[in-house]
């Protein structure tokens, strides 16, 4: 321990950590690889994501080599304070909104020195990224997501970053996995690229991987409630026309349930120009939930105008008796003589007669012959009359009851056409979304 404290004084006694290897010479080479630690709080509406990784670089500093412990295989782990009196990369996070290396409960940093001068520099960090999301498939979507190491101040001139074993230099991805409840990662590569700023070529590492949103919550808590709720607004398909408290009230109903889903549902992502997957999803069960209200308005108004022309085309006939005659048989003096009055008709049989040559009836007997006759008449005539009110009623009904019909058709037919429709839309939605490629919507080596 003693040796080796002294070998580490003596390699830092002329050393200047302002300085990097190989100053005025060759450019130092870093290589990074990298541990995923997690990945969470994937935000839509902030475009970002939270991820912690264990980063470790690794170059070689010729002033720190020891050739008298050339035989040494094993590297010597240092405390990760003595980070402040050695040089090391100014790697920082490109797309990184905000980071922070962890302190608990001290630093978590590692290094560790190798005979020859080569360095091992870990550090535990968490930062908070940048991804750009192409929500047009949401939540059917798989986002790019990406992680860029770059160097700070030196250019390509004086330092290169590398990847040390190429894709492989990740790791702790299936872990991830498991921890995730939302997301899964899929494929992911890794790239080196320059970037390029007015100061000058800067050198730039990509870890860029693909995000599966993972889709059964979305259908617990959005396509299978929007579906019912369409399902629902068919009921009334099944209910009379004239029960119009329930089926507009079922309509009305459906139609602000399914507004207030597209609501909730917009509010959960960026305010976006275009239209995502879920929202053509939201608005199909909209027009398919406002179409079942159209469809009783459309059959309400029918019955109403189909009964309006049958009630004008046969107008009911009025029951009054009018022009009743005596017969032409009796003399039109006993007409007028009908409407007197006798308590009997002995009284009438004692009334002498004006012709005392001729024999005629007594009078008597005329008014109740003429007053049988127009009972009879009028009996005659109200029966007749109530025969053509009863016809004029029964062509009515049939009449109303073909309409009723005719309407009760347009129901009939909605029963089946309405599921019918809306399974094919939904065939046509989900082929679209799930299999057909959109832009920006797959991982590529060159980005």
């Amino acid at each position: 321990i003693a040796a080796a404290d002294s070998s580490l004084a003596e390699v830092l006694k002329n050393y200047d950590r302002n300085i990097r290897p190989n100053f005025g010479g060759p450019p130092v080479r870093v290589g990074l690889t990298m541990s995923i630690a997690s990945i969470d709080s994937i935000s839509e509406v902030n475009l970002d994501y939270t991820i912690t990784v264990l980063l470790r670089q690794f170059w070689k500093d010729p002033r720190l080599a020891q050739p008298w412990l050339a035989n040494k295989t094993r590297p010597m782990s240092l405390d990760g304070r003595l980070a402040e009196d050695l040089w090391v990369p100014d790697t920082f996070l490109t797309n990184a909104k905000e980071a922070f290396m962890h302190t608990v409960t001290t630093d978590n940093v590692l290094i560790r020195l190798y005979p020859d001068g080569s360095v091992i520099y870990g550090m535990r960090i968490t930062a908070v990224a940048h991804c750009y999301m192409n929500l047009r498939k949401y939540p059917l979507d798989e986002q790019n997501c990406t992680l860029e190491f770059e160097s700070y101040g030196y250019t390509t001139e004086d330092l290169q970053l590398y990847w040390m074993r190429g894709d492989e230099s990740i790791s702790g991805l299936q872990s991830v996995n498991e921890d995730m409840q939302t997301f899964q990662v899929g494929a992911y590569l890794t790239a080196e690229r320059v970037a390029h700023y007015e100061t000058g070529d800067y050198p730039r590492l990509i870890f860029s991987f693909n995000l599966i949103r993972l889709i059964p919550f979305f259908l617990l808590q959005t396509y299978f409630p929007a579906a019912l709720i369409v399902m629902m607004s068919w009921v009334g398909f099944w209910i009379s026309p004239y029960s119009e408290p329930a089926r507009v009230s079922l309509g009305i109903t459906t139609v602000l349930t399914m507004t207030t889903f597209i609501t909730s549902a917009r509010a959960s992502v960026p305010r976006i120009s275009y239209v995502k997957a879920i929202d053509v999803y939201l608005i199909i069960c909209f027009l398919f939930s406002f179409g079942a209200l159209i469809e009783y308005a459309i059959v309400n108004y029918t019955t109403l105008v189909r009964q309006k022309k049958e009630t004008k085309r046969i107008p009911l006939t009025p029951l009054v008796v009018t022009d009743i005659q005596p017969s032409v048989n009796a003399p039109l003096a006993t007409v007028s003589e009908a409407d007197m009055d006798y308590e009997n008709p002995s009284d009438a049989a004692s009334t002498p007669s004006d012709d005392s040559g001729m024999g005629r009836q007594p009078f008597g007997n005329i008014r109740y012959r003429v007053r049988d006759r127009v009972r009879d008449t009028v009996k005659a005539r109200t029966t007749q009359a109530g025969h053509r009110v009863r016809q004029t009623t029964s062509r009515v009904r049939r009449r109303v009851g073909k309409i009723l019909d005719d309407e009760c058709i347009i129901d009939r037919r909605s029963r089946y056409l309405f599921p019918i429709a809306f399974t094919l839309v939904n065939l046509v939605y989900w082929f679209t979304y799930i299999y057909v490629d959109m832009k920006d919507d797959k991982i590529e080596r060159d980005f």
